[in-house]
Order: structure tokens, then C-alpha cells, then sequence
């Protein structure tokens, strides 16, 4: 019986409400729709560069993935995101797993890389302490993307013990203002400029984890210039933000230099 939390993704209610997205886990195997798994390179952010597995879950709860929404899922959520992302999560040839069938199936595509990114959408609408723990037991380290209306405490806790089971790196790419975002801490900021700037999100960065990197103690902040028609523009705004504002750095699209997935 495919996982109950995917009846919810098509809910029209404001995101700024990731409760509504929550479902039980009482189904003895749940399943997890997957658009696809892909082996490449990390693109972005810290882990540049890095081979890895994707695996990218159905849904999203800024944007319904169609065309015809853009618009109206921006006006109903208050993202900006609807009207550039470029990113197809939605159910249209996607495959229902169990946490060993993927598993399984990520090893058949990644062959020996043992890093994984979970993405969408919004992945941690699906993703759960049972997903994590069944790719940790198949020796795979674990990054997930997110925007982060959805608390780690809502997503990955243990249905019985309340015990959570985290992703081993978490990159939090946000398209609310800071005040709606539920996410409790997380390894990596990444804001999308220009319509996501630093200032709007000092509170909120202060909630990265401390890394050591050379010696240095710092978080990982970045600005991402939007790929598209703007993207001159973005450019030189995250160039001239990250100069301002040394704390931050440029993540650029390595993945689309390398013209690959």
C-alpha cells in the first residue's frame, strides 16, 4: 500500500502550513514515489562536484509541478518559486518503492558511490526515519534538499519511540520568508537571488550547524544566482552580496556547466 502522506500533496491549503502534509505511518511497508534515480555529480553548494545517487521524490507543496499552476500555487503560497522552477516531480511516470526497493535500485544505477541526495520537490513530504535508516543500513551517506516548512521533528521521527532519524546532511533552500519555516537546524543555507536575499534571513541562518573547514569554524551560506532569464542579473547580485558579505559564498550550477543531470 503505496505511503498515505502522498494523498495530501495536491492539498490547496497555504504551504506556510506544512502540518497539513503529515499523515500516519501505520502502513506495515509504506512506499515512496520516485520520479527517478539518476547517478551524476552534485552540482551545487558544499558538496560541488561530489559523485552521487539522486533520488527525487513526487510533490511539492510551493508548486504543483504543472504549467497552468505557476501562477496561481505563487499567489497561494507566496513563494516565488512557482513562476522559475524548472525542476519535473510530478507523479507522471514516477514508481512506487519500498525503502528496500530503492535501496536496491540505487545501488543498481550508482554501482560503488556511496553518497546520496534525496530532492524533489519537497522531499520531506515522503522521506521518513524508516527511508533513512534502510539507505544507512545499504552504506549510503545521506544529503536531502528542502525548503524547510517541514520540521525534522514532523518528518523523521519514529512513529513508536519519537526518536529521530536524520539525514546526515541537510541543505535548506528556502522560499518562505523565515518566520514560516519550521526546519530545526540544517548544514547548508542556500538562498536563490535575487528574489532571496541574506537579510531577510539572519535569524534564520543562525540555526546552521557549525563546520570546521580548514581550520575554520563557520556555516555554509550561499547565494545562487537563478538560472534563466535573469541570470545575468543574478549573477552579479550574488557576486556583489557574497564580497559584502563575506560569511556567504557563491554556489554556482556546476552540474549545468557539465551539461549533465
Amino acid at each position: 500500500m503505496e505511503n498515505r502522506k502522498m494523498d495530501t500533496l495536491a492539498d490547496t491549503r497555504p504551504a506556510a502550513l506544512p502540518d497539513a502534509t503529515r499523515v500516519s505511518h501505520s502502513d506495515p511497508e509504506p512506499t515512496y514515489r520516485v520520479k527517478n534515480v539518476f547517478r551524476t555529480v552534485q552540482g551545487e553548494g558544499f558538496w560541488a562536484g561530489r559523485p552521487a545517487v539522486f533520488v527525487r521524490l513526487v510533490g511539492c507543496n510551493m508548486w504543483s509541478g504543472y504549467e497552468g499552476d505557476r501562477e496561481r500555487d505563487a499567489q497561494r503560497t507566496g513563494a516565488d518559486c512557482p513562476r522559475w522552477c524548472d525542476t519535473d516531480f510530478t507523479k507522471e511516470g514516477s514508481t512506487a518503492y519500498t525503502a528496500g526497493e530503492l535501496t536496491q535500485q540505487m545501488r543498481e544505477v550508482g554501482g560503488p558511490i556511496g553518497f546520496c541526495v534525496l530532492t524533489g520537490g519537497e522531499p520531506f513530504l515522503q522521506a521518513d526515519a524508516a527511508l533513512i535508516q534502510a539507505m544507512h543500513a545499504a552504506g549510503y551517506t545521506v544529503a536531502i534538499e528542502t525548503n524547510g516548512t517541514v520540521a525534522l521533528a514532523d518528518a523523521f521521527a519514529d512513529p513508536k519511540t519519537g526518536a529521530i532519524t536524520a539525514p546526515d546532511w541537510i541543505t535548506c533552500s528556502p522560499k518562505l520568508p523565515e518566520e514560516h519555516l519550521a526546519l530545526e537546524r540544517f548544514d547548508e543555507l542556500k538562498l536563490v537571488v535575487p528574489d532571496y536575499r541574506p537579510a531577510h534571513y539572519e535569524r534564520f541562518a543562525r540555526r546552521g550547524t557549525q563546520h570546521t573547514i580548514a581550520g575554520e569554524t563557520r556555516r555554509c551560506l550561499y547565494v545562487q544566482p537563478e538560472d534563466g532569464p535573469r541570470f545575468s542579473e543574478a549573477q552579479d547580485e550574488a557576486v556583489a552580496l557574497a564580497t559584502r558579505h563575506p560569511e556567504w559564498s557563491v554556489s554556482t550550477q556546476t552540474h549545468k556547466v557539465l551539461d549533465v543531470d
